[in-house]
C-alpha cells in the first residue's frame, strides 16, 4: 500500500510499525528499535516537502523512538531523538492554542538534557513547559494546575542541579502556593497536600531555611488535623509516588561521595551504569534513582546485616547504620510497585525501624542536635499518610515540629548565621 499509494499508505504503514513495536518483546527494547526507526523515517519523508499535515504524528513517533533508545541505554541517540521531537513540537505549537499545545515532548527533552548533565539547557527547556502551563488559563485559574505543579517541581530540580539554589527555592514556593490553591478547591483536605508540605519542609531545612521548614511543619500538622483519623487508599498510587519523590530528594546528600572521595555503599562507581528506571518519572531519577539504584539495595542490605547489634555500636558506627537504613528505605519506597497491604507490611515497619535508630543516635550524640531524628519522623509521617494512617502521621509530625522548635530556641544568632540554619 505504501508503495502503490504513498500519500495514504505511508502514514498507515508508520502507524502499524509503531503499534507493532509497542507490542513485541517488552523485555528487550533493542529488538523493538528497528520498528520505531522505520516509522520515524517514514514520517521524516512525509515532512520533507515542508508540509505540516503529519507534524503531530511525526513528533510523537520520534519521541517514542527516543524513549526506546533510552530503555536500551543508547543515551546519545535518545537525546538526539528527543531534541528532534522537541523541534517538531515547537513547530506544532505555533499553530495551536495554549490549552492544546504539546508539552510532554518538551518535558522529555528537558529530562534527557538533565540526564546528560546539561542542567542549564534543561532549565531553559523546562521553562518553556512551565510557561505553556502558565499561559493555559481558564476563568481565573490554570486549566491544568496539577500539570503546572509537577512542571514547577521539575524546574526546581533542574535549577538545583545547575547550582542555582535560590532560584530553585523560589520555584518551590510557587509550586507550594499552587498546591494550596488546589487544596482550597477540594471539599476536604487531600492527603497529598500534607505529604507535599512535609516533604518540602525537609528541602528548606537542608538548604538552610529553618524558619520556613518549621512553618511548613506547622502547616502540615494543621492540614493533617483536618483529615479523618483513618483514611482509604483510593489514591494510593499517586500518594505513594509523591512520597517516594520527596523522600528520594531528601536523601540526595547521602548518595554523594564524602570529603574523602569514598563512594557510598550501594552507589555504582560507573556513571554509565546510571540508567533511567523504566516508567519512573524524572522526579525520582534526579537523585540517582536508576537501575543501579535498585541494584545497590542488596549491597546496602548486606552492610546493614553485618553491622551488628545497634546497642553495641559506638556513636560513629551507629550514625553510619542509621544512614544506611534510611537509604535502604528510600530505595524500598522508590522501587515499590505493589498494593497498599504490602506497603503497610514492608515500608511502614522499615520507617519505624529508622525512627528507633535515630532515637538511639540522638541519645548517643546529643550535641549534634535533632536534625536527623526530625528528618526520620517526617519520613515516617509521609509513609503513614500514604497508608491512610492520618492520626499516626499527625503524631510523628508533631514530634518533629516540637524537636525543631526546641533546636531553634537553643541556637544563638551567631550559630544560626554560621551554620546556615542547619544542625
Amino acid at each position: 500500500m505504501a508503495q502503490e499509494q504513498p500519500s495514504t499508505g505511508l502514514p498507515v504503514l508508520a502507524r502499524r510499525l509503531l503499534g507493532f513495536g509497542w507490542r513485541i518483546d517488552r523485555e528487550r527494547p533493542s529488538a523493538r528499535i528497528p520498528y520505531f526507526e522505520e516509522a520515524a523515517a517514514v514520517f521524516r519523508s512525509l515532512l520533507a516537502d515542508g508540509s505540516d499535515e503529519h507534524l503531530g504524528a511525526a513528533a510523537q513517533a520520534i519521541y517514542s523512538l527516543g524513549l526506546q533508545y533510552s530503555l536500551a541505554h543508547a543515551d546519545d541517540r535518545s537525546l538526539a531523538a528527543k531534541g528532534e521531537a522537541a523541534v517538531l513540537a515547537r513547530r506544532l505549537n505555533r499553530h495551536r492554542e495554549d490549552g492544546r499545545k504539546e508539552i510532554k515532548i518538551l518535558g522529555a527533552f528537558a529530562h534527557g538534557l538533565a540526564e546528560a548533565g546539561r542542567f542549564d539547557r534543561a532549565v531553559t527547556v523546562q521553562r518553556e513547559v512551565v510557561d505553556i502551563y502558565r499561559a493555559a488559563t481558564g476563568p481565573g485559574d490554570h486549566l491544568s494546575p496539577t500539570g503546572l505543579a509537577w512542571s514547577l517541581l521539575d524546574l526546581a530540580i533542574y535549577l538545583d542541579l545547575a547550582g542555582r539554589t535560590d532560584a530553585s527555592l523560589e520555584i518551590e514556593r510557587e509550586a507550594l502556593h499552587l498546591e494550596r490553591r488546589m487544596a482550597e478547591a477540594e471539599p476536604s483536605c487531600p492527603p497529598g497536600l500534607v505529604i507535599w508540605l512535609a516533604g518540602v519542609s525537609l528541602r528548606f531545612a537542608d538548604t538552610g531555611h529553618p524558619r520556613e521548614a518549621g512553618e511548613l511543619l506547622d502547616e502540615a500538622i494543621a492540614a493533617c488535623d483536618l483529615l479523618p483519623p483513618e483514611g482509604d487508599c483510593v489514591n494510593f498510587g499517586f500518594h505513594q509516588g509523591v512520597q517516594a519523590a520527596l523522600f528520594a530528594r531528601s536523601g540526595a546528600r547521602d548518595e554523594r561521595s564524602g570529603g574523602d572521595g569514598a563512594i557510598p555503599i550501594g552507589v555504582s562507581p560507573d556513571p554509565r551504569a546510571l540508567r533511567p528506571v523504566a516508567g519512573v518519572a524524572f522526579h525520582w531519577w534526579a537523585f540517582s534513582v536508576r537501575e543501579a539504584y535498585r541494584a545497590g539495595r542488596e549491597a546496602i542490605d548486606d552492610a546493614i546485616f553485618t553491622t551488628g547489634d545497634p546497642s553495641a555500636l559506638d556513636p560513629a558506627r551507629l550514625a553510619g547504620l542509621g544512614t544506611l537504613v534510611r537509604r535502604r528505605n528510600i530505595r524500598q519506597s522508590v522501587a515499590f510497585d505493589c498494593a497498599p497491604r504490602p506497603f503497610n507490611e514492608n515500608v511502614i515497619p522499615a520507617l519505624a525501624e529508622s525512627v528507633a535508630l535515630e532515637r538511639l543516635i540522638a541519645a548517643a550524640r546529643p550535641n549534634n542536635g535533632p536534625r536527623r531524628l526530625i528528618r526520620s519522623l517526617t519520613d515516617q509521617a509521609m509513609g503513614h499518610l500514604v497508608a491512610g494512617a492520618h492520626s499516626a502521621a499527625g503524631e510523628a509530625l508533631r514530634e518533629a515540629r516540637d524537636l525543631h522548635v526546641v533546636a531553634e530556641s537553643t541556637r544563638t544568632p551567631t550559630t544560626r548565621a554560621t551554620t546556615g540554619g542547619q544542625d
